[in-house]
């Protein structure tokens, strides 16, 4: 069984960051939205926002609420870490509130210190007195203009214009240099004389015949014109004189950004303490759903830190119920997933001592067996074999009398003894097994050697050892693996009368931090039945007629001194693999 240890909520806090940073944006959207239609009482835009940050808090609220029932619940059932979770979601909850209470306080302090000092009295005549000086210089430019152009005077000033303009210009400018151009027309409406900026020159006088004073104000990009037409006699002809002020540029946007501003700041000014409330509630509105938040972000925090915790206590649990195939899985590279490996690796350990000791308990049993019905068989074998020949000897010359009843019995005494001294001589074996002494061998070689037997005593049976590395090396004992290989290809033989394929294969595997070198033998036999799956490692267990049942336990008591391990994966009708793992050092 398998824990897995930390990890699981990295999910979810990157949902909750997803929305925090959402709903930043659209604080920073509706808050400016809010507050550049709260002047203008745009009623649609703020139930916009208010129903947006109502609606927000309360589903975040019911997320916690949700939580909150379930741990209760988990409490109730005392569910491993529920308390310490309890306690970590106290603590996130103070640390939320101990950091947000004093930034709410200074938050509002400077909401209201910023609005008194925007709506400040002092601002507003400032802008008063602004708007007053532009609207004063456009009436001096207006008074100046009509001053000049009904001017007695004018008429005089133009005199020989047409014959020396220049002189004309000069004595104008130096009467009235406010004066920017001055055009004179006859009659028929055609330019006689014109100086000064040409962005005042008129190209249609019927436009403005019809006019006497001051004409309307031209806008164009950038400036404004400010003209005036007259009538005058001039050296005995009836002229009109249009004269003209160009104001700087620039001059009727800034007017205009003025009157904007202060007609802004008076309804601001109306709505000064209503503003105050407002940016109040609204900055709850939109920082109790953050509090919510770090709430919610607690919830999964605290589960990222007391999953690891309830996992290693479930997993020592049910190691002490003695499950030694319990193992938690990490995916983080913090303490967490040190202690993990430690524990993984410990269990594993454990399970590898525990599997140790019942395999010597299960080979000192058998060995006792082995050495007493050695005990009780031997010392009977001899005499009898003994005696069966000498009876045989002895009526040999009569043999017609007694061949047909003595001569099979016979037979049959001594090959039964052969058969008991032979299973006598494998116990010695199993009960004498040496230590390894292993060497530095070439997996490879080692096989091809032990296949090359085995080629020889079934020509249906193909063995492939192609899937051996070519330099991989591994330190064994030479005569023991080699028994270890007979065995299980003669094994892989029997199990195929018809023949078939033998497969032998091997890479490296990691298994709790240590290299292994793993073995797949495989056979295309008619499998292990599943009633005997479970004792074909045991001693003295076989299914076949002339079998010992020594074989896979030497195999087994082998691949263990070896401190390795074997299994098996079968299937009726399909065939068989045994699975051998080496340590790649002993």
């Amino acid at each position: 069984m398998r824990y897995h240890s930390g990890g699981t909520t990295s999910t979810g806090l990157l949902v909750v960051i997803l929305i925090f940073i959402l709903f930043i944006g659209l604080i920073i959207v509706f808050f400016q939205q809010f507050i550049s239609n709260l002047a203008y009482a745009d009623s649609t835009a703020n139930v916009i926002v208010v129903t947006a940050a109502i609606a927000l808090p309360l589903i975040l609220l019911a997320i916690i609420v949700f939580q909150i029932s379930k741990l209760a619940r988990e409490r109730a059932r005392r569910l491993p870490g529920t308390r310490f979770k309890t306690r970590l979601l106290l603590f996130f909850a103070f640390i939320a509130l101990f950091s947000s209470i004093p930034q709410a306080l200074l938050s509002i302090n400077f909401i209201n210190s910023t609005i008194t000092f925007w709506l400040d009295v002092q601002i507003g005549e400032a802008l008063k007195g602004g708007l007053n000086i532009s609207l004063d210089y456009y009436d001096d430019k207006v008074e100046t203009l009509r001053n000049f152009g009904t001017s007695y005077h004018l008429h005089t000033l133009l005199q020989g214009m047409e014959r020396n303009p220049d002189r004309v210009w000069s004595n104008i400018k130096d009467l009235n240099s406010d004066i920017d151009f001055i055009g004179v027309f006859d009659h028929l409406g055609r330019e006689v004389f014109f100086r000064g900026s040409v962005e005042g020159r008129v190209t249609e006088f019927s436009a403005i015949q019809g006019f006497n004073g001051s004409l309307p104000k031209v806008d164009r990009e950038g400036f404004s014109i400010l003209r005036h037409l007259s009538r005058h006699r001039i050296d005995g002809e009836d002229y009109a004189v249009l004269s003209g002020i160009i104001l700087s540029a620039g001059f009727a946007s800034r007017t205009r950004s003025i009157t904007e501003s202060l007609e802004t700041f008076n309804q601001l000014g109306r709505y000064k303490d209503l503003f105050k409330r407002v940016i109040v509630v609204f900055y709850f509105l939109f920082s109790f759903p953050v509090f919510l938040l770090s709430i919610l972000v607690s919830f999964l925090l605290a589960d990222e830190i007391i999953q690891p915790i309830v996992n290693l206590e479930e997993a020592t649990r049910r190691v002490a119920e003695g499950d030694f195939t319990v193992r938690i899985l990490s995916r983080s590279n913090d303490e967490f997933s040190v202690l993990v490996s430690s524990f993984n690796r410990m269990v594993g350990e454990l399970s590898g001592s525990r599997k140790k000791l019942l395999q010597a308990e299960k080979i000192s049993a058998w060995q006792e067996i082995a050495q007493r019905l050695a005990h009780e068989i031997k010392n009977p074998l001899t005499p009898i074999k003994l005696s069966a020949q000498r009876i045989l000897k002895k009526y040999n010359h009569n043999k017609d009398e007694f061949d047909r009843i003595l001569v099979p019995a016979i037979t049959a005494i001594i090959e039964e003894v052969e058969n008991l001294d032979k299973m006598l001589i494998e116990f010695r074996e199993f009960t004498r097994l040496p230590l390894p002494t292993p060497e530095r061998l070439n997996l490879k070689s080692l096989v091809k050697e032990v296949a090359a037997m085995y080629r020889q005593l079934s020509r249906e049976v193909r063995v492939d050892i192609s899937g051996i590395p070519e330099e991989l090396e591994v330190s064994v004992d030479r005569n023991q693996m080699k028994q270890v290989f007979a065995n299980l290809i003669k094994n892989s033989i029997q199990a195929m009368a018809d023949g078939g394929e033998i497969t032998l294969s091997a890479d490296i595997v990691e298994k709790e931090n240590r290299a292994f070198c793993r073995i797949w033998i495989r056979d295309t036999g008619e499998g292990i039945d599943e009633l005997v799956r479970e004792n074909i490692f045991h001693p003295y267990f076989t299914t076949k007629k002339d079998g010992t049942g020594l074989g896979l336990a030497i195999v087994e008591r082998v691949i263990f001194d070896h401190n390795g391990t074997i299994r098996f994966e079968t299937q009726k009708n399909i065939g068989t693999t045994f699975i051998v793992d080496l340590p790649m050092e002993l």
